[in-house]
């Protein structure tokens, strides 16, 4: 039997964040996506923070995700500025909330 794999290289979750890395029993989100970049290296997760529970604008962590706090409508400038390796902070900037 043959197995066919799909990549996915970019992941966007629209979550209050809380399945980041919170019930304390090791079966979170951040182990999950640690199992999925060692099969995809090049994927990226961005997890959109829709409670405001996010002190700053952007947090870049490890493995390749982005926690973003809100969903302002310039937020496509800012991923776009992420992948071509800009300055993140300076399309951050740019935006009025």
């Amino acid at each position: 039997m043959l197995k066919k794999f799909v990549f996915i290289y970019k992941v966007m979750l629209f979550t209050d964040t809380q399945l980041w890395n919170s019930n304390g029993d090791g079966n979170t989100f951040e182990n999950s996506w640690n199992q999925y970049k060692k099969i995809n290296p090049n994927a990226k997760l961005y997890i959109f923070d829709l409670a405001g529970y996010g002190k700053q604008p952007l947090d870049v962590r490890k493995n390749d995700v982005y926690l973003i706090a809100g969903w302002p409508d310039k937020i496509f400038d800012v991923l776009n500025a992420l992948e071509d390796r800009k300055s993140a902070l300076e399309m951050i900037k740019k935006v009025v909330l």
